[in-house]
């Protein structure tokens, strides 16, 4: 199990795009575990729409997160969740109280029972996956698939969501088998055909289908680069050494050279 790729190429191209020129040793190692972890029969474009969702719901860090509910103001707590709050009154309990609204927003839904289940089951790993029926169902399925031991049990222990590799297995299975919404990556790629603005419903219904779609031409161009294939064997994946720094900035000397 692991994406057949020259990684040392991969990086060179995505610290160019889309990571703006410069890479965090963080980033390197978010996205070396989602590559330990790519089901081998994952197609490059499907597989770069993964990679997408990954930069987008951890706020382009590559690593699992928990969410982030701490906000300073009523008012965009209100925006956030404009059915659950009707004023600033009714938000202002929550501001800077993560663990209040969480489980005001999450508790008695998405098999959230306990006091605590808001909190304990909020939105984790890199696609941020909320609620107890999300852990239940991702440790059965994880344990069939080989990447859960029968003693790692997610609705026991859900901070193991933050485990690098079985967060990348809850993108990988969730995204292909519709877990979160129904909707999977079949829908959107199939050869010959792709989606990634509409890929976003696979995730969250919201309007950010076109920024995340071009994190996905970004990350499918540096596979295409690197030469993934699936259903290929892997080789021995050492992990190549990542430049992480800026790329150099060359001087009004340079540049001015460089004209024609």
């Amino acid at each position: 199990m692991a994406a057949a790729l020259d990684r040392a190429a991969f990086f060179a191209a995505v610290r160019n795009t889309p990571f703006g020129g410069s890479l965090s040793q963080k980033q390197v190692d978010g996205m070396n575990a989602l590559l330990d972890a790519c089901p081998p029969a994952m197609e490059t474009s499907p597989l770069a729409y993964c990679f997408a969702t990954t930069k987008w719901e951890t706020g382009h860090a590559m690593w699992p997160v928990s969410e982030n509910l701490n906000y300073s103001t009523a008012a965009r707590i209100r925006q956030v969740w404009p059915s659950r709050f009707p004023n600033d009154a009714s938000a202002q309990p929550y501001v800077r109280n993560p663990q209040a609204l969480a489980n005001k927003i999450y508790g008695g839904r998405l098999g959230n029972k306990l006091p605590n289940d808001g909190w304990d089951f909020r939105g984790m790993g890199d696609v941020q996956a909320t609620g107890r029926d999300n852990a239940r169902r991702a440790t059965g399925r994880l344990r069939d698939l080989g990447y859960l031991t029968k003693d790692q049990d997610l609705e026991v222990t859900p901070t193991l969501m933050l485990d690098p590799f079985i967060a990348a297995a809850m993108l990988y299975t969730g995204l292909s088998e519709g877990w979160y919404t129904g909707r999977k990556l079949s829908d959107y790629f199939e050869p010959g055909r792709e989606n990634p603005i509409a890929a976003r419903a696979m995730v969250n219904p919201d309007s950010n289908g076109v920024a995340i779609a071009g994190l996905h031409s970004g990350f499918k161009a540096a596979l295409v680069a690197a030469g993934h294939k699936s259903n290929a064997a892997a080789a021995s994946v050492p992990t190549p050494p990542v430049t992480t720094a800026p790329l150099p900035v060359p001087s009004l000397p340079e540049v001015i050279s460089q004209i024609p």
